[in-house]
């Protein structure tokens, strides 16, 4: 019987063997599952911006063809960023809450989670910022492949006034969708016809807050000039060092999800010639050269 056992039992080197042959197989296996999990949050992060790009459009069709507004909104009528100020007295434009007395434009997240349904309160800023810390509000504008989550800004003017801080990560296209200080320009205001070539011109994007250390940094992206990229955005405005987050390179392996003002969405690679084909103020003010 003890020999018999001892024929069908397995020795301390087979063991080891099929021990090593699992463990081959487990490393084999670990870069493939990390690749389809990476795969899958870059499909839920596509997701969010179509799913943003259609409440944009709603807002579009409910507001008299404008987007919601968002920048740092230079000159308004008046001195302040009201109704008045933005040219938008009937309020019919934009969407407002009303802080300290006054009505004020609301972040953009809030404007696109209005249109997607949600009812955040907008008769004072504290029911205002209580709202968006919600997980059912946030949540819509988070990427999975982003940790941490950052907050940041998209509405503010030139003196003291600043719009709640919104969780996002992505962030939005100032020379479409803000009110300027380039009176020479006849720049768009969030009027979606204004923008020549929709369809290469972000709305917005995979993205940070232009300096992550900074509570109230910008989750906008700029232009300078009539035909600026996101490469000029990157390369030229944003020294080396200072202000240098906005772009997220690692979050999807050099590539960058956008939604487009056409409302479509592509993933594009971070190479120069990529970053080039993503429009800020070329193909808003002037044709496509």
């Amino acid at each position: 019987m003890r020999s018999r056992q001892q024929e069908h039992g397995f020795t301390l080197v087979e063991l080891l063997v099929v021990i090593g042959i699992i463990t081959i197989l487990i490393g084999m296996l670990m870069p493939v599952v990390a690749s389809v999990q990476e795969r899958a949050k870059q499909i839920q992060c596509l997701s969010n911006l179509r799913n943003m790009g259609m409440a944009a459009m709603i807002h579009v069709n409910d507001h008299n063809g404008y987007l919601p507004i968002a920048g740092w909104h230079f000159d308004p009528v008046g001195g302040v960023v009201n109704p008045k100020g933005l040219e938008d007295e009937r309020e019919r434009r934009y969407i407002y809450y009303t802080d300290n007395g006054v009505k004020r434009p609301v972040p953009f997240t809030v404007a696109l989670a209005v249109s997607m349904g949600l009812k955040p309160r907008l008769d004072s800023r504290e029911n205002l910022e209580q709202d968006m810390l919600r997980e059912g509000f946030y949540k819509r504008f988070k990427c999975p492949s982003q940790d941490p989550l950052y907050r940041g800004l998209t509405q503010r003017d030139s003196e003291a006034w600043r719009a709640p801080a919104e969780w996002s990560s992505y962030v939005v296209n100032e020379a479409l969708l803000g009110r300027r200080d380039r009176p020479a320009w006849s720049y768009p205001m969030a009027k979606l016809i204004r923008a020549k070539h929709p369809g290469q011109v972000m709305l917005a994007m995979d993205g940070r807050p232009r300096s992550i250390q900074d509570p109230e940094g910008f989750l906008l992206v700029y232009d300078m000039r009539k035909d600026d990229t996101i490469y000029d955005f990157h390369y030229t405005y944003m020294p080396r060092g200072h202000f240098y987050d906005t772009l997220d390179f690692l979050r999807h392996r050099y590539f960058i999800n956008v939604l487009f003002a056409d409302f479509h969405v592509e993933r594009i690679p971070m190479t120069d010639d990529g970053l080039k084909s993503i429009w800020l103020s070329r193909g808003v003010y002037d044709e496509a050269p």
